[in-house]
């Protein structure tokens, strides 16, 4: 791999940046400093050093996005601007793709990645992977309204929901949870009990919580983070 590709690969400077990068002396390849930004090296033996921190490769990119409301799920759009839109340029080159997605006017977690034996088994809902919804309703809901959503419910397109859970915070908002990704399945299941879906959140995935991470910004995840991802999808 040529060591360019290797910095962009590894999201840590673009190739134009690792060239600068190089011209100033900042990069080492087994303790000697490197001439040439276009070096082919090993990115599993080589020691690479960026001012003097070693970088490790990763083959994958695991990213946390706070999606804001009007961007689309997905890697473009001739009209909207996409989640892949919101990262920088040397993560934009990444091949990085939405794990699931989230209505345009939906808000919140979405998981961003380049691995997709992983995004396919977190889609998957014999994998049981829970995603956790804030929302609130136009109307208040009853006991018998969400034990009604929680055992599944046959939709209009005689589709049957599985079983999910509510946690109740009032009349009108809670969390709910499912383990499927229908299209507009939250929406659908309040409007089958007569209410309507006011604002919709994802606030987790699976084990990975979108805690205080503002709207629009974005990081990648943590060691743990990507541990839990990719173990229990890879089961």
């Amino acid at each position: 791999m040529r060591l360019d590709k290797f910095f962009s690969e590894s999201s840590v400077l673009s190739r134009s940046e690792c060239k600068k990068a190089v011209k100033k002396g900042e990069i080492t390849v087994n303790g000697e400093t490197v001439k040439n930004a276009d070096l082919k090296i090993d990115e599993n033996k080589d020691e690479i050093a960026y001012k003097g921190e070693k970088i490790t490769y990763s083959r994958y990119t695991y990213i946390m996005l706070n999606k804001p409301s009007g961007v689309v799920s997905a890697t473009e759009d001739g009209r909207d601007k996409t989640v892949i839109d919101l990262l920088p340029e040397n993560y934009r080159n990444r091949g990085l793709f939405p794990c699931g997605r989230l209505d345009k006017d939906t808000l919140g977690l979405i998981i961003l990645t380049n691995d997709g034996i992983s995004a396919h088994n977190a889609l998957s809902p014999k994998k049981h992977f829970e995603k956790t919804y804030y929302f609130k309703t136009a109307d208040g809901f009853s006991d018998g309204d969400a034990k009604k959503i929680e055992g599944g419910l046959l939709l209009a397109d005689g589709y049957t929901t599985k079983p999910c859970r509510i946690e109740r915070i009032s009349d009108r908002e809670g969390n709910i949870i499912l383990t499927e990704g229908k299209y507009h399945e939250i929406k659908r299941l309040f409007a089958a009990v007569g209410n309507k879906i006011v604002y919709l959140e994802r606030i987790k995935f699976g084990d990975i919580a979108l805690g205080d991470l503002p709207r629009g910004d974005w990081r990648t995840l943590s060691d743990e983070e990507t541990a839990a991802f990719i173990d229990k999808n890879r089961r």
